[in-house]
């Protein structure tokens, strides 16, 4: 009878529960302001002139990124067509709903419920993001290229997504045993031998952010719907020695302050520019 428990595999989270974990993790995580400073202060005054620009979101969410983006170039550029590719309705009902109460209007935005693939949708695009969604497609090589064969001439790529550090130590270390595959972990040192073997040109830039994962280590109501995001399935269905297991770790990963417990999670941004057409 243990020997059957300790075989069983926490379940996957669905549309909505990932949702409302995604939520968690975000209000915990200093990662988005550093993300916000970095469009300001890196990307933006290095982005042409231009009158309008095409923008295409994969992996969008709801629509946190999207949304700063979408202010930014705002400042900048007068016309603005959005494309938004995300499979989960749950975030594009989100986001809808952000934008449309939000004070921001650009010329469209059109949010297509779909995984990003080849024929998902029609560029040629001046600037193509994805943010921390490689984790969730089968095919990363796959999807950088189709990415860059959509960009338009001049136009930028940028990926956004984990270091090998802070979240991907802790599903290094235990995704496998918790769901039996570790199928989501993927971290920049993977991006970065695929855009090394496409040989397309690149710079990489690193952002330096925390998460506050105190609640995890409390394992109240917050810290559940953390682990669950981290670990990419219910948190509820570990097996209770496994989870104390994982508590530890975290707790040993951690810094100390004040009493709340800090873990060093490190963004990494790639940014490719297609050489401009100069004919």
């Amino acid at each position: 009878m243990n020997s059957a428990r300790s075989d069983r595999k926490a379940r996957s989270l669905d549309d909505r529960e990932y949702a409302e974990c995604f939520d968690a993790f975000k209000k915990i995580s200093t990662e988005w302001t550093a993300l916000s400073d970095w469009l300001k202060d890196d990307f933006l005054p290095s982005a042409p002139d231009r009158n309008s620009v095409r923008v295409m979101s994969v992996g969008s969410g709801t629509g946190d990124f999207d949304l700063v983006l979408m202010q930014i170039l705002a400042a900048k550029i007068p016309h603005i067509a959005y494309t938004a590719l995300d499979p989960n309705r749950e975030h594009n009902r989100i986001f809808s709903g952000r934008y449309d109460s939000g004070p921001l209007r650009i010329d469209s935005l059109e949010i297509i419920p779909a995984a990003f693939g080849p024929d998902t949708a029609r560029g040629p695009f001046d600037i193509i993001h994805l943010t921390h969604c490689l984790y969730y497609i089968p095919d990363r090589r796959a999807a950088i290229e189709s990415a860059w064969r959509l960009l338009a001439p001049g136009g930028s790529l940028l990926i956004f997504h984990q270091t090998p550090l802070g979240v991907n130590e802790i599903q290094k270390a235990f995704l496998r045993r918790v769901k039996g595959d570790e199928k989501e972990m993927f971290s920049t040192l993977d991006i970065r031998n695929i855009l090394e073997d496409l040989a397309l040109p690149y710079t990489h830039d690193l952002l330096v952010s925390d998460l506050d994962v105190t609640d995890c280590l409390r394992e109240n109501d917050a810290g559940r719907r953390l682990l669950s995001f981290m670990l990419e399935c219910h948190s509820e269905d570990i097996e209770p020695a496994l989870r104390g297991e994982i508590v530890a770790f975290i707790m040993e990963t951690c810094r100390r302050v004040d009493g709340r417990y800090f873990l060093f999670h490190p963004g990494g941004i790639f940014r490719m520019i297609k050489e401009a057409d100069v004919s």
